[in-house]
């Protein structure tokens, strides 16, 4: 059993708030909008699928340039494959607005300030928007499903029914299995505790 540190009523609702997100990232700073695109410098990955490194800006140079002649976002491109520009503006138009619609239709007042750094943290440029983000609750490796719901079930549950399927279809990939250990899951997101 791992120890908590003990928090304030308000930093616990923060991090229960935040125990989410299997993924990716989000356009931010603005608090995008659908159609709007993300900030120039995001990069997301997902730690389930080590081939989802985000490019640096200089590694897609080359592609982008003809990666304008494809609609933004490139949404017939498969996650992997995208360039890092690309990847920017399908967190902006596509990911961040259906994220947000989900996590808000699960808890309007809650979420009624959802944005990126709802789950890639306030460092999220200098992180370069890398996920796992600290900033997010950290789940027991050995048992993340437990974990989280010994830590408020109504929201793990709520990432295993919305979140997690939801996060994978739009990262082009399957939900987690705990048969094969392949797809994304809770570590898409959430850093592993120690």
């Amino acid at each position: 059993m791992r120890v908590r540190n003990e928090e304030s009523d308000v930093t616990r609702f923060d991090r229960r708030l935040v125990l989410i997100l299997l993924a990716g990232t989000m356009s931010c700073d603005k608090g995008s909008t659908a159609g709007s695109a993300a900030p120039s410098d995001a990069a997301p990955a997902s730690e389930a699928d080590p081939a989802s490194e985000p490019a640096t800006a200089e590694a897609a140079a080359p592609a982008e340039e003809t990666a304008d002649k494809v609609e933004p976002g490139a949404p017939g491109v498969p996650w992997a494959e995208k360039t890092f520009k690309q990847r920017q503006e399908y967190m902006g138009i596509t990911f961040f607005p259906a994220a947000k619609k989900s996590f808000k239709a699960y808890d309007e007042a809650a979420f009624a300030q959802f944005k990126c750094q709802t789950c890639h943290g306030d460092d999220m440029k200098e992180r370069n928007y890398k996920m796992p983000s600290d900033a997010i609750y950290a789940l027991n490796p050995e048992n993340p499903v437990q974990d989280g719901m010994d830590f408020d079930a109504k929201v793990t549950q709520f990432m295993i029914d919305i979140v997690v399927p939801e996060s994978a279809k739009l990262l082009d990939m399957e939900p987690f299995n705990p048969e094969t250990g392949q797809g994304f899951g809770c570590f898409g997101c959430h850093p592993k505790s120690s």
